[in-house]
């Protein structure tokens, strides 16, 4: 069984990869929900207040003590009020076991999930309060309005991609046009063969391979059979290298084979997905003959059974992470495909690589069984088949920005295909799509209308350089599963090396930087089709100039291909991203105390920092960024040891976990695998972060208001509200089933190995701590 997406959306394929909010919600109802909140706010400020000093009054009659034993700064007050709307002080007494429940039990009870969402977490209110806010600055009134400028460009798409009335009247008929166009696509057997007396089975018009690709996958951005990204060289992190990878299918791969009932209503939803969508382009092409059904159906098994081939290529030949370098001229003559003359259409500038330039193939054996499929054009079958897969691809492409009545079509078929009804908006869409295309622009438009900006990126530098620091004495003091010197050097010289980038790409700092960065992106403010096709125009232009000068956005652009990322670790630069839309509460606040900030957003990157020496990426990449694996034997023994110890611990301790589905409860049995080195990671961040804090420690031995814990205890609080979640129980059992275990159950699995936890709220600390 396989899990369901933690949020829905869509990709430039139509390939489902991301959750929709819904904001559809009445103005009054939000304007009620704010007033309540507000002054729930402010009660919760008045209660820290009043418990505070009543606490102080207490301590100074009965014990002896002053007031200052209380930190009443106003970063306190605030850090103590986030605190208080999360806890449950209810369960407190069983905190030593289950600290999740008393760190979020609250928070749980006043963010409930939506019946249409899978899940909430803290990071995704996050990002679903930045892409709001993102919204509203597209709203906007364009302030430059020179028709150059990326604003009036950025704002204009949107304005036109929400716009009801332009995409009822022209989307189709555009689409339609292009489709039919003798000088490109030159028609489709949709509407070719719908004249009386005509076959049903054999195209009237055929063309080459390579004239089809050249227009639907060239031209027009459709990613069939395969797509064409930008990587940075394996050995040399300033080159970057034209990639060729598997792309092209619209399910998961194990659906189009597996015989359980989900992959079965799967494949029959995307079939009816397809026929549907065929009978209404038929219809605003003005195509009406009796055999119009039957030629949708055999588009739509035409389709399946060409994604059903390369998706069972791709079963037998599973991606792997390491390309074959190769070059346009060998792979020409290899597929028997025009490789050498399509970058033509695929690049703004075909000058900007040779036939013989180097060039990444990504799972040679897939390319190898989809060209002999997809080129044996002689047999009517066979062309037929790639003839229409083509040509659903390059629908599948433009599908959201086609009227409603297609785009209906299509959130029918996706809440089909994951068995539960999906809530998005037209604004939802627009709003990702622009996040997604024009991530530079939107730094530029979100940082400078964030006036708590600046004083977040010196906290967030502050904590990161701390970090570091710390990490380096965790690996020189501690880290005794690092058995020999020769890896823990390795891991202090990439420490030594590693650099950070936080806030934004610098290009958006400038306006005239990224006027000239959008200068090819053209925008008509009546017509969206037209503008989400020159958007793939634009985008050739950026594969060329990334292929020419690689280093232009400081590799920012590579880190911008994970919208729903705040902050990564990337092995290849050896670099530290930390974008500027998570530099808010709950995540960091340059007033807190730096218990606050360490423990928050602090852990957080501590985990990536971690992954820089024990990740699949970070243990087999050198400091410069070249791929090496440089563990030693004794060092992989170490961690393996402290892996079987965490992994026993799930297996023989924890056992099992329990889910309610359907008024049914549900036991899955813990393997402990593939979950052991993300426990791993999380025992090594909290270490780091806490020995950071202990040496920036500013509240020391003073309290928090109402709350009145220690800066020690405050720091573990911190992290673990930003593990608060509320999921579908189905969503969790899936992922539970696949070694995805929840944050419950994660969180409280690293806090029980730390002595530090222990000490900090005198519980009984375990004999064996696993991971040192």
């Amino acid at each position: 069984m396989r899990s369901i997406p933690e949020i829905i959306g869509l990709d430039e394929k139509g390939v489902v990869v991301n959750a929709g909010r819904n904001r559809t919600i009445s103005g009054r109802v939000w304007f009620g929900t704010l007033i309540f909140l507000g002054v729930l706010s402010l009660a919760l400020i008045i209660t820290v207040i009043v418990q505070a000093r009543n606490r102080a009054k207490y301590d100074n009659t009965n014990k002896n003590k002053n007031e200052n034993d209380v930190c009443l700064t106003q970063g306190c007050i605030s850090a103590a009020t986030h605190q208080l709307r999360s806890i449950d002080s209810a369960v407190s007494s069983n905190l030593c076991k289950d600290f999740y429940t008393y760190a979020c039990g609250g928070w749980q009870k006043t963010h409930p999930i939506q019946s249409f969402d899978v899940e909430r977490t803290i990071l995704g209110d996050i990002i679903n309060r930045r892409d709001t806010e993102i919204e509203r600055l597209l709203d906007s009134p364009i302030i430059r309005s020179d028709q150059r400028s990326w604003e009036y460009k950025v704002k204009t798409y949107y304005t036109e991609c929400r716009d009801d009335y332009i995409r009822v009247n022209t989307s189709a008929t555009y689409l339609i046009a292009i489709i039919q166009d003798p000088s490109t696509i030159n028609g489709w057997f949709m509407f070719d063969n719908s004249a009386e007396n005509v076959s049903q089975e054999a195209l009237l018009k055929n063309q080459t391979l390579y004239q089809q690709m050249s227009h639907i996958h060239g031209d027009f951005g459709a990613l069939a059979v395969f797509g064409i990204r930008t990587r940075f060289d394996e050995d040399d992190p300033t080159i970057k290298r034209l990639e060729l990878y598997p792309a092209g299918l619209s399910m998961e791969v194990s659906d189009y084979e597996e015989d359980d009932p989900i992959s079965t209503s799967r494949r029959a939803a995307f079939q009816i997905y397809i026929i549907e969508i065929m009978k209404l382009l038929a219809k605003d092409a003005g195509i009406t003959d009796i055999n119009v059904e039957d030629r949708a159906f055999t588009v739509a098994n035409d389709v399946f059974t060409i994604e059903k081939f390369l998706a069972d290529s791709l079963r037998r030949n599973p991606t792997s992470s390491v390309p074959r370098t190769t070059n346009l001229q060998e792979i020409s003559t290899q597929f028997s495909f025009e490789f050498d003359q399509i970058m033509r259409h695929e690049l703004d500038d075909p000058d900007a690589i040779s036939i013989l330039t180097p060039i990444y193939l990504t799972n040679n054996m897939y390319f190898t069984d989809a060209f002999e499929l997809v080129t044996d054009l002689e047999n009517p079958l066979f062309a037929r088949m790639v003839h229409n897969y083509l040509r659903w691809r390059l629908v599948a492409t433009y599908i959201n920005d086609l009227p409603y009545n297609y785009v209906h079509k299509h959130r029918e078929y996706l809440s089909a295909y994951y068995g539960y009804t999906l809530h998005s908006t037209n604004e939802d869409y627009c709003t990702r799509e622009v996040i997604r295309r024009f991530p530079f622009a939107i730094q530029r438009l979100y940082t400078m209308n964030s006036a708590i900006y600046s004083n977040a990126t010196t906290t967030v530098e502050t904590v990161s350089n701390e970090l570091i620091k710390s990490f380096k004495t965790y690996l020189d003091k501690n880290a005794k599963w690092m058995v020999d010197e020769q890896t823990k050097n390795m891991a202090k010289e990439k420490l030594n090396a590693l650099t950070t980038a936080i806030g934004y790409a610098s290009i958006a700092s400038d306006d005239a930087s990224l006027d000239d960065y959008y200068d090819k992106f053209f925008v008509a403010n009546d017509a969206h089709l037209q503008n989400s096709y020159s958007y793939h125009l634009f985008h050739r232009s950026v594969l060329s100039n990334a292929l020419k000068n690689p280093n232009l956005l400081d590799h920012w652009d590579f880190f911008e291909t994970r919208p729903s990322r705040l902050f990564e670790y990337i092995a290849i630069f050896n670099r530290l991203f930390v974008v500027a839309s998570g530099m808010h509460e709950p995540l960091v606040n340059a007033e807190w105390p730096w218990a606050m900030n360490f423990g928050s957003l602090g852990v957080l990157l501590a985990q990536k920092l971690f992954a820089s020496i024990d990740g699949s990426d970070g243990r087999t990449h050198l400091p410069n960024g070249t791929r090496n694996d440089w563990w030693q034997p004794p060092t992989k023994i170490g961690y393996n040891n402290s892996r079987n110890c965490i992994t026993d611990y799930y297996v023989n301790e924890l056992k099992t976990l329990r889910y309610e589905v359907n008024d049914v409860l549900v036991e899955i049995q813990l393997t402990g695998e593939p979950f052991s080195p993300t426990t791993l990671r999380h025992i090594g961040a909290l270490r780091i972060a806490y020995g950071a804090l202990m040496k920036n420690n500013d509240v020391k031995s003073l309290k928090m208001p109402g709350t009145n814990l220690t800066s020690e205890q405050t720091f573990f609080l911190a992290y673990a509200q930003t593990q608060c979640y509320q999921r579908q129980p189905i969503s969790q059992l899936l992922r539970t089933q696949l070694g995805l275990y929840d944050e419950r159950t994660a969180l409280n699995a690293a806090l029980i190995h730390m002595p530090e936890f222990a000490k900090a709220f005198e519980c009984e600390a375990r004999k064996n701590q696993c991971f040192d």
